[in-house]
């Protein structure tokens, strides 16, 4: 086997092994040591697996009991002074200082301290609540939400930290929630999924207050977490509804699901407070169960792009997106439900606006929160901009055409909109969208009848270049002025295509057909190459689809589709991060925002 020590740059790394995303994606659950005595809604404390303590909760009355751990078997030691269940506790605190409050007994307030031996009452919290968030150490935790025993549903947004003495309120949750996920420090922490309803919802706590953040795949309630931050968290077992074994890790922006537990649960507790090491204890109904998490300390991180020589197996690897794994999970919905909106940008940099019923209204998305920005120009009702086509980022953008065949084009320099120079034919149901703010191409779409011209805009002004192949209303696009795909859309009164045209720079030629013919469909690509491009759902002529199609260069494969059928929506993103909003649903529109994530893996090259 060749000796490769560098490709195209690349210092080529020989591993014994392929290297993982995370830590966390190399995790395993293995069976521990059964508690005394069975419980559910415990609280739980530790920083390892070794040494951690648990407290409280229904076996099936309220519980005072108090055990320890010491990696194989559980110890029980001195009970509560007040029996509980639903009690928070200092989720990175030790078996010889600990703290726990709240709980149901009826529902309290009463917080008590372990100095390693025997629990003392001290100061009683603020609010009285049972099932809340639990973080920080015995002298500085924090506690959020849960159930107040008042009013239907009785869940609070109440946020109070604990100063080693007494309890302050802090700022509050952005929705009121009792038993989320999550945990870590008073400084930093994760409140993740809860219930009022049962939600996805996640917060970042960053010490002073708490922001949205990046939704979980699914709704999910009343199980197991622990973390070291607002960055590094593991949550699993859950409701969700139904009891659930999966686990998902957070790095901070994205949620990975890892190893599952060996069976579904809920009502256990996250212990040992760490992503690499941790316990999973105790769950409904009752029962004595623990599962030890491990994770390795030491992993070799994986980076797009990165090229090595696995030892093992005698193959050159690289790691790329696998788009045939990706999937669309629910984001932040869009203020207003509606269709007819354009966007540009990425999943976690996007530009939103315009639609029928938004006028010339506009709004950024950072992944997790819709931020209201400067109107467009363009406000009376014959100029208000429907079905335009986005091309750039939220520095650099354009909006172009739009209903009744408009030829405005209005540039977006990351603060403010202006009007610049008008398209030469004016229209309406244009493609997506092609390349940057300084170099982009809007194609075919309805002008006084339906068209196939290509414009190419350099920066100041629009040209006309070569025309498509044939005409096309509603067409995917993606790509860049040099190399572009337009993809599918109508070619008649009524009608809809599954012919895609390829831009050289020069000419289109027609070439590889998606499977599904649609037209008002979304679609994302790099602004460069037309090497890979993604489509998703549309009008299928009568009725819409949820179809997503992935394009590799070669030939188009179905993939995970949409959750929801729609045309006309707002999209933005890559082919490995991808997103839409809003959209016509017929009869109706929607507010949901879909996400796009295609995962990291490692992949052979074949060589010859």
């Amino acid at each position: 086997m060749a000796d490769y020590k560098g490709i195209k740059g690349f210092k080529v790394q020989s591993l014994t092994s392929d290297p993982a995303a995370s830590q966390m994606a190399g995790g395993t659950w293995s069976a521990g040591g059964a508690l005394n005595t069975g419980r559910s809604a415990l609280g739980g404390s530790g920083t390892s697996p070794t040494t951690p303590i648990v407290m409280g909760g229904a076996a099936p009355a309220n519980s005072a009991t108090t055990e320890t751990y010491n990696g194989t078997s559980w110890t029980e030691v001195n009970d509560l002074n007040t029996a509980r269940h639903g009690n928070a506790s200092a989720q990175q605190g030790s078996q010889s200082a600990t703290l726990t409050f709240g709980g149901h007994g009826p529902t309290t307030g009463i917080t008590e301290s372990w100095n390693g031996t025997s629990w003392t009452e001290v100061n009683d919290m603020s609010t009285s609540r049972r099932k809340s968030l639990s973080v920080g150490i015995q002298g500085a935790a924090l506690t959020a939400g849960g159930h107040t025993g008042s009013g239907s549903p009785g869940a609070t947004v109440n946020t109070e930290t604990w100063n080693g003495t007494s309890w302050s309120e802090a700022n509050n949750l952005n929705q009121s929630r009792e038993s989320m996920l999550g945990g870590g420090l008073q400084s930093s922490a994760i409140a993740a999924g809860g219930d009022n309803p049962d939600n996805a919802l996640v917060e970042s706590w960053n010490g002073t207050s708490w922001t949205e953040t990046t939704d979980l795949p699914a709704q999910r309630t009343q199980g197991g977490g622990t973390a070291t931050s607002n960055t590094a968290a593991l949550i699993f077992g859950g409701s969700g509804p139904g009891s659930t074994a999966a686990a998902l890790a957070w790095n901070g922006s994205t949620w990975t699901e890892v190893a599952d537990l060996s069976t579904g649960i809920d009502g256990n507790t996250g212990s040992s407070g760490s992503t690499t090491a941790a316990l999973s204890v105790g769950g409904s109904p009752v029962v004595t169960a623990t599962e030890e998490w491990s994770a390795p300390a030491a992993f070799k991180p994986i980076y797009q792009g990165q090229v090595y020589y696995n030892t093992t197996s005698n193959a050159l690897k690289l790691t790329t997106k696998s788009i045939s794994a990706g999937a669309w999970a629910s984001g932040t919905d869009y203020p207003t439900a509606a269709n007819g909106f354009s966007g540009f940008g990425t999943q976690t940099a996007a530009m939103v606006g315009a639609g029928p019923t938004a006028g010339t209204a506009t709004y950024t998305y950072d992944g997790s929160t819709w931020s209201a920005q400067p109107a467009m120009n363009n406000a009376s009702p014959s100029t208000a901009r429907n079905y335009c086509s986005g091309i750039g980022t939220t520095t650099a953008g354009l909006f172009v055409g739009g209903e009744p065949a408009q030829a405005f084009t209005e540039d977006w320099n990351g603060t403010s909109w202006t009007e610049v120079a008008d398209l030469n034919t004016g229209r309406t149901f244009a493609g997506n969208g092609i390349g940057t703010s300084t170099a982009g191409m809007v194609v075919g779409g309805y002008a006084s009848d339906l068209t196939a011209v290509v414009e190419e805009w350099n920066g100041t002004s629009w040209t006309e270049t070569a025309d498509l192949g044939a005409v096309r209303q509603g067409p995917g696009s993606s790509g860049g002025t040099t190399s572009a795909v337009c993809i599918s859309g109508g070619d008649g009164p009524g009608s809809i295509t599954v012919d895609c045209y390829f831009w050289d720079g020069t000419s289109w030629t027609e070439g590889a057909n998606v499977n599904t013919a649609r037209k008002f469909q979304g679609s994302s690509g790099p602004a460069s190459n037309d090497t890979v491009a993604l489509t998703f759902g549309g009008d299928i002529e009568p009725g819409k689809t949820v179809n997503t199609e992935f394009y590799n260069g070669t030939s188009w494969t179905e993939v995970n589709n949409l959750a929801q059928k729609r045309r006309s929506y707002a999209r933005a993103g890559t082919t490995g991060l991808g997103l839409y909003t809003t959209g016509d649903t017929h009869p109706g529109v929607t507010a949901v925002t879909e996400e796009w994530t295609a995962p990291i893996a490692n992949e052979t090259i074949t060589v010859s």
